[in-house]
């Protein structure tokens, strides 16, 4: 499985390349879920003061979890998100350049960093809550309500048995962009604050980019941008559209996450077209 690799630069995204540094490999997902096989480069800011938190107590359920596999890299990539925490960054979102089920499974991982880290209240939001690496722990979690908005009804999300709590964006969405609601972003506003830590499944740039509008007060949320491409795919290009856009609403850029699954797939297809074509299926 390919390893986890840490890349510092000063706010440059000159390409997309392979990061020279290696710290380790990727915690394998259980709950028959997809291995993430990912490499991770990230920046690493200025310390700042650390926020006063408060934990909030949660009912636990040791029956269902979401286990990983290789603990000490985990706790090293981990560990940088935790930093940023520290210093007050509470709102951590995870882009791609078209790789849904990486960011999943990259959230996945450091929300049961951060959950088995501290007491903390972690909230998920996505609008592919019933596809992926979310799929099967959504379907195992319990269905509960919210009031996230002043006079609205309450909000549907999933409470995964104590350990965090999944948020439909679309849903989310509906109830801000209702006529009737007091305020534009009311319902970040409240969904913010009523949770440690959350952690934002970006859709798709294109998708935002149509309707810009609407997603404008989920967008001023992220306080920090983590962004997955593919090595054998992704150009510099790609990276830096996403990168710009949402650079262009001041919001931090993290790192990326440089997913290797499709470069170990096209290695595999170049190495079945060198054998005898009666050979391809063996």
């Amino acid at each position: 499985m390919a390893g986890l690799k840490l890349k510092f630069k000063e706010n440059q995204l000159s390409s997309v390349e392979k990061p020279e540094e290696s710290v380790g490999q990727v915690p394998e997902a259980k709950v028959g879920l997809p291995k993430p096989e990912l490499l991770i480069a990230v920046q690493v800011g200025q310390p700042g003061p650390s926020p006063e938190t408060t934990s909030k107590d949660k009912k636990r359920s040791n029956k269902y979890f979401y286990k990983v596999s290789n603990h000490h890299e985990l706790f090293k990539i981990g560990s940088s998100f935790y930093e940023d925490y520290k210093c007050g960054v509470k709102s951590f979102a995870v882009s791609s350049t078209g790789y849904q089920t990486s960011q999943q499974t990259s959230i996945l991982g450091l929300a049961s960093f951060f959950d088995h880290k501290d007491d903390l209240k972690i909230a998920i939001v996505s609008d592919n809550l019933n596809e992926g690496a979310f799929k099967d722990i959504v379907s195992i979690s319990k269905k509960a309500k919210l009031e996230i908005g002043e006079g609205e009804e309450p909000c549907d999300y999933f409470q995964f048995y104590g350990h965090f709590d999944f948020f439909d964006l679309d849903n989310l969405l509906e109830i801000s962009n209702d006529e009737s609601s007091a305020s534009y972003d009311e319902v970040f506003d409240n969904l913010v604050d009523n949770y440690d830590l959350i952690f934002w499944d970006v859709p798709e740039l294109h998708k935002i980019k149509k309707d810009s509008e609407k997603y404008f007060p989920v967008i001023m949320k992220f306080e920090s941008l983590s962004i997955i491409v593919a090595q054998s795919l992704s150009n510099s290009k790609d990276v830096k559209e996403v990168q710009n856009f949402f650079m262009g609403y001041g919001i931090n850029l993290k790192g990326l996450l440089f997913d290797t699954k499709q470069k170990l797939k096209e290695e595999e297809a170049e190495e079945k077209l060198k054998k005898p074509w009666w050979r391809i299926f063996g």
